[in-house]
């Protein structure tokens, strides 16, 4: 790679959200994000929605990453292919796995290629790594996304000021192997959930989901319904700062995730300092909190003894939490931008 300097190249996320905006534009952002959007603000670059890049966009970049968690059929796969096999020789390109990994042993047209025409496919999950690599004939890295971890740290609530509650992480309609676990601890429960949406477009839906088309609180009456005997004490979904506020009051998480995913939840409680009990699945979990992985999401027995270690075992939470937090550091976006120049310099 040696279109431009290291300081001077101009890299272009592409993903799934909407809009057109600069690392220079939105600098407040740079330190709590921590999605495929991080990538723009570790690299100083731009972001646009991934159908709305042409082929000018990316003959005026060095670095193009496109989100593939973003793209949901062929001809959307199709426009992406197109851009990258036509794109000029100094343009690398960089194919960014994001989302349940599970989803691609399923055969998609134009997903092999778009591999192939990659420089390399960044695959986030590292069990994942070598069923792709057997898709391509690009390189697969195990990479995965920047996390902005003095940002997210500074967020935490500290560690006295903590109660003897445990939080769920995911959104609560999402699961209930983690309140199976919760409710044999004895102390409070802690979650999130959506807020129904009020669109003409979803009303239908929420009929059918909740039972209740117009009622804004119908997710929180579901959950609670369900998860009575003991209550969860329900939230709504907030901004980055308040939710890594809110959630790190409780000295426990929850996130028993049946996915081959990032696992951002285990980098989350790794930068605010909480233990989590998380799935050997996530990729993470066993290198961050290997203390506190389960096998399987399934693992109830097993993730309740850890769960009253970590509530009983003040030293031994602060310890798995320290370890965890040297882990990360891998990850700070000056870390992970220097990787990414140094594995396209040698592709």
């Amino acid at each position: 790679m040696t279109a431009s300097p290291r300081n001077e190249r101009r890299v272009l996320v592409a993903g799934g959200n909407h809009g057109r905006w600069s690392a220079a534009e939105r600098p407040q952002d740079a330190s709590l994000v921590s999605g495929i959007e991080s990538w723009v603000f570790a690299t100083n670059g731009r972001y646009m929605r991934y159908d709305t890049v042409t082929a000018d966009d990316v003959k005026s970049c060095d670095v193009v990453i496109l989100n593939l968690n973003a793209i949901g059929n062929p001809s959307e796969l199709r426009h992406s292919l197109a851009l990258a096999e036509n794109r000029p020789s100094h343009v690398r390109w960089v194919t960014l796995l994001e989302g349940d990994m599970r989803s691609y042993l399923r055969p998609v047209p134009y997903l092999r290629e778009l591999f192939n025409a990659s420089t390399f496919v960044n695959c986030i999950n590292v069990h994942a790594h070598d069923f792709i690599q057997s898709l391509t004939t690009a390189p697969v890295h195990t990479v995965g996304i920047p996390y902005p971890a003095d940002g997210v740290r500074a967020c935490a609530t500290p560690r006295h000021q903590r109660t003897q509650s445990v939080h769920i992480c995911p959104f609560l309609r999402s699961r209930w192997n983690e309140y199976a676990v919760a409710k044999d601890l004895g102390v409070p429960i802690r979650g999130f959930e959506r807020r129904q949406s009020l669109k003409w477009k979803t009303l239908a839906s929420n009929y059918r989901t909740t039972g209740s088309a117009l009622d804004r609180d119908a997710n929180r009456k579901y959950v609670q319904s369900i998860f009575h005997s003991p209550p969860v004490d329900v939230a709504y979904e907030m901004w980055f700062a308040d939710y890594y506020r809110h959630a790190s009051t409780s000295k426990l998480w929850l996130n028993l995730d049946d996915r081959f995913t990032w696992g951002r939840f285990v980098l989350d409680a790794a930068a605010l300092g909480v233990p989590v009990i998380s799935t050997a699945s996530t990729g993470h979990a066993p290198r961050f909190f290997p203390e506190l992985t389960v096998l399987t999401p399934f693992d109830i027995k097993e993730a309740v003894h850890m769960a009253r270690r970590v509530l009983e075992d003040d030293a031994f939470s602060a310890r798995v939490c320290e370890h965890a937090w040297e882990q990360l550091q891998e990850y700070a976006p000056e870390n992970m931008r220097e990787k990414l120049w140094t594995i396209l310099e040698h592709a």
